[in-house]
């Protein structure tokens, strides 16, 4: 399951969060009221998603987004007028008014993101080797460019349903 931290300076607010995440592959580990219990309770959690409105007493979301570490991420909920008083890019907004669908859909795709740098990341010298050799293929046969190339292997693979090296292995009959 993956940890989601609710910080909201209303009770209310983070009880409501609370209920649309029931039943979901989030689990809330915490409900903070400020920024200073965001940032004790997250303090040794590598990967964790902050779910918050725009303002904590001691805090707004841009305060709250200056110290979260790589892997430590945060969604804001927040009326649209508000939206335009966040500077931070990394603060993705999700707009009230706000169902359980649009936040978990929200949610699943920052985790995507999450999962696909650790894939990336995951991959050993050999692979992305074999990965930019197929590629390379790729571009000089087809006469794609790069990124048509890696578009290609990542088609072909989500197609297959293989993983993206498989595809690239193929592609060069190894």
């Amino acid at each position: 399951m993956e940890r989601v931290v609710l910080a909201f300076s209303k009770d209310g607010t983070a009880e409501k969060i609370k209920r649309m995440l029931e039943g979901s592959r989030f689990d809330v580990i915490a409900v903070c009221h400020s920024h200073a219990e965001i940032m004790r309770i997250i303090a040794d959690i590598d990967e964790v998603l902050v779910i918050m409105g725009y303002k904590l007493p001691d805090a707004v979301a841009d305060d709250v987004a200056e110290d979260l570490r790589e892997g430590q991420k945060l969604r804001t909920i927040v009326k649209s007028e508000q939206s335009e008083m966040i500077s931070k890019a990394a603060v993705v907004i999700v707009p009230l008014p706000i169902n359980r669908q649009t936040l978990l859909s929200s949610i699943e795709l920052l985790w995507g993101t999450i999962e696909r740098r650790k894939r990336k990341t995951n991959r050993t010298p050999e692979e992305e080797k074999i990965i930019d050799k197929a590629k390379l293929y790729l571009m000089e046969h087809y006469h794609m460019t790069e990124a048509q190339a890696h578009r290609f292997i990542q088609k072909r693979s989500m197609d297959t349903g293989g993983k993206f090296i498989d595809t690239a292995r193929m592609i060069l009959g190894i």
